[in-house]
């Protein structure tokens, strides 16, 4: 535990940093530093170090009022200090300062009051004796007292104390010494010099409380001094001015912001304490901002400059600070981050430019966004996203140099984007409507399993939905993606990604997830989303992929799993703009019962081959600029042979063919090329021939193996729907993937020898 401050310390921070004095008492284990003394002092938890904080309140006392009233005497010279006055005034004052403290009924209110009552009491004393010096002992009572409640942020109790123990006291004490001069003139004159009081209490109480005298005075000189001598020597000074000693100055300090900026790349930690304060201090919190911004802006240059797009896809940096909070005009950045980070990711120089195209894009609704905007933030990203364009521009000169080539759009394994491969993604526009349809009627089906066997484009179809339905919100969870060790930490999980896409998608916030027990916190999370989804229009999919792995990754008990999977289901059932799409590659009726028990009214769509139409023509003309000749439609036959429309092997045929082209500088394919390509087919793409195989019960894999070696295969009727349903058996009760059987037949060779 912290230690309290020492008097000297304390005084120091009570007058200059009390929003620092109240966080360090908070962790002395003072929870309320502002709650009334007689409750510190009887406190039960944590007594000891509360009462150590009032004894050494009230110790102050010993010393800082007399030496304030001392003060006020020199000031007021000829001030006579008898002793009986005195101790008149000090009475009275205690008196007083008590009264006020307890009503405001802090343990820092009774302080003030206190000093202010002494002070007060014995210079109207003083006035009373020396008639002629009424006017500057006037004036420094009001500036004492102005010091003290100005420190407790008291306006309005400052001008009516001012007035109030003006008249009280000083009627009080003027018609004790003067008992010749009649009652009620004394009374008068009392109140006259009283209201006098009141008034110049209220003035000086100004000048002391935005403390214009006397810190803002020296700081006014102080801080260009500290500038300059950084200026001409070139050794910081930063670490001296003033916002980092004084928490509560008002007025701005002059060439702070450019101190700042001076010391941002080589005292960075420096500048980060500066910021802090001028959060605090309210005269400089535009001042910091304005740095920050500035600082902001730079640092996006540097991480466009050095490539860096993937913290600024995060927003991290020394003065980028996330994603959460961020300005709007920030997060427009992470966009025009993402394409660029995906032109470098890869090799494929068609790839690169279809990236750089859709930057240049980017980068144009960004000059539009940041020219509608007249903030501080928006004028230095503007000079900001002209580096980003050259350096956009640099790459795409750099990419075009190396462009003697066949374009290469294919996909080897990876999900289609909407961003990238729209051009490619063929033959699933009746799945796509039949999905749009069943999300705009929810009660057509209450939830949707999409189904299909791996490496069939079920993620691709998930991926392309939020480009081919707008009006929803599409949160995509890979459930073996996303290893946890808790419940509580895959609901975090699961409420970070919808918050990150729907940001990105949509430019939606989405909640986090409240502060509560797992399950509790996940059903008030999803009621947050209904409520914005009714709100916004927005429907919001949940989308699940390989959803039959949870049984086995979720991070909790049967009981857990239970529990999440009656979320579910009272989500299907009672909410609207909230829905589930699992994706997988087992139908449910061969799955454990928890799912069809839960997933009630289960509305399956299946992801299947591409059909022969599509499949030549995504193999002859993937994109609009790839040449006419350079895969001839007798190549493309020979690749759907082979394939029979499988996606994933249709892919990397073409892919492995367009890429063998460009390696022998050669512009057209032909048949030959096909066995050539099928022997790198067999090698790449083994860990899935090896899935779909090694996968399948005891009773498919010899079937499997007949398949491939032409063998009578005896399918039972469980053995053909299983192969049917995994599009591995054709209308002829042969295998319909001819490359899957090479692979089978090699492999069995070599297990046998």
């Amino acid at each position: 535990m912290n230690k309290l401050p020492n008097h000297f310390a304390l005084l120091w921070l009570f007058f200059m940093q009390p929003i620092t004095l109240h966080h360090h008492l908070k962790r002395c284990g003072i929870d309320n530093p502002d709650a009334p003394a007689w409750k510190l002092w009887w406190a039960k938890e944590n007594r000891t170090i509360k009462r150590a904080y009032v004894k050494k309140m009230f110790a102050l006392l010993l010393w800082v009022t007399p030496a304030v009233a001392l003060l006020l005497s020199t000031i007021v010279q000829g001030f006579p200090l008898e002793p009986a006055k005195v101790a008149v005034g000090v009475a009275v004052g205690v008196a007083v300062g008590v009264a006020v403290g307890v009503a405001v009924g802090v343990v820092v209110g009774v302080v003030v009051g206190i000093v202010v009552g002494v002070v007060v009491g014995v210079a109207a004393i003083g006035v009373a004796a020396r008639g002629m010096q009424v006017i500057m002992a006037v004036i420094a009572v009001g500036m004492a007292g102005s010091i003290a409640v100005g420190v407790a942020y008291g306006v309005a109790v400052g001008v009516a104390y001012g007035v109030a123990v003006g008249v009280a006291i000083f009627v009080a004490v003027y018609m004790a010494v003067t008992a010749e001069i009649r009652l009620v003139a004394a009374a008068l004159l009392g109140m006259i010099f009283g209201v006098a009081l009141g008034v110049i209490f209220t003035l000086t109480f100004y000048l002391f409380f935005f403390r214009l005298i006397p810190f803002y005075l020296f700081e006014l000189l102080l801080q260009p001094i500290f500038y300059l001598a950084q200026r001409f020597t070139n050794r910081s000074t930063l670490h001296l001015v003033p916002v980092l000693y004084h928490e509560l100055s008002y007025f701005p300090h002059p060439y702070l912001l450019d101190h700042i900026l001076l010391n941002a790349d080589t005292h960075p930690k420096t500048v980060a304490r500066v910021l802090n304060a001028c959060a605090i201090a309210p005269g400089q919190r535009q001042i910091g901002q304005a740095a920050l911004a500035h600082l902001q802006a730079r640092e996006l240059i540097t991480l466009a400059q050095k490539g860096q797009f993937q913290a600024a896809i995060d927003l991290q940096g020394q003065w980028l600070a996330g994603i959460e909070g961020a300005d709007n005009k920030l997060l427009a950045f992470r966009d025009t981050a993402r394409y660029l980070k995906a032109a470098l990711d890869t090799d494929n120089g068609y790839h690169r430019l279809q990236h750089l195209d859709t930057t240049t894009k980017s980068l144009q609704a960004l000059a539009n966004q940041l020219r509608g905007d007249d903030s501080l933030l928006a004028r230095l990203l503007t000079d900001t996203l002209h580096t980003w364009e050259n350096v956009t521009a640099n790459l795409r000169r750099d990419t075009q140099a190396l462009a003697h080539f066949i374009p290469n759009p294919f996909r080897t394994g990876q999900p289609l984007t909407p961003e990238d491969d729209q051009p490619i993604f063929r033959g699933r526009e009746n799945l796509i409507q039949r999905l749009a349809a069943l999300l705009a009627h929810p009660e057509e089906s209450a939830s949707i399993a999409l189904l299909g066997p791996r490496r069939c484009g079920k993620t691709s179809v998930l991926q392309m939905l939020p480009a081919k339905v707008p009006d929803a919100i599409f949160v995509f969870f890979d459930i073996q993606a996303n290893p946890m060790d808790s419940p509580l930490a895959f609901f975090q999980a699961l409420a970070k990604r919808a918050r990150e896409q729907a940001q990105r998608d949509r430019r939606l916030e989405l909640p986090l997830l409240p502060d509560a027990p797992p399950f509790s916190a996940l059903t008030q999370w999803f009621d947050s989303l209904e409520t914005i989804g009714k709100t916004s229009g927005h429907r919001i999919l949940l989308c699940l992929d390989e959803f039959e792995r949870l049984e086995t990754l979720f991070p909790g008990t049967k009981t857990d799993l239970l529990k999440l999977m009656g979320l579910f289901r009272a989500t299907i059932q009672h909410r609207r703009q909230v829905r589930l799409l699992v994706s997988g590659a087992a139908p449910f009726d061969e799955l454990d019962n928890l799912w069809s028990d839960h997933l009630i009214n289960v509305q399956e769509l299946r992801v299947g081959l591409l059909d022969r139409d599509n499949s030549l023509n995504l193999l002859t003309k993937p994109i609009p600029t790839f040449p006419d000749e350079a895969i001839p439609l007798t190549v493309a036959k020979a690749i759907f042979e082979r394939v029979n429309g499988q996606p994933y092997l249709l892919q990397l045929y073409a892919y492995l063919l367009v890429t063998h082209l460009n390696e022998k500088e050669r512009e057209q394919a032909n048949i030959q090329d096909v066995a050539h390509i099928e022997n790198l087919v067999l090698s790449q793409a083994r860990n899935y021939f090896s899935n779909v195989f090694s996968t399948a019960p005891a009773t498919i894999q010899t079937a499997l193996e007949n398949l491939a070696f032409s063998k009578p295969a005896q399918l039972d009727r469980y053995t053909r729907r299983w192969l049917k349903r995994r599009y591995l058996l054709n209308e002829q009760e042969q295998l319909s993937i001819l490359v899957l059987g090479r692979w089978i037949k090699e492999s069995f060779v070599d297990n046998v020898s």
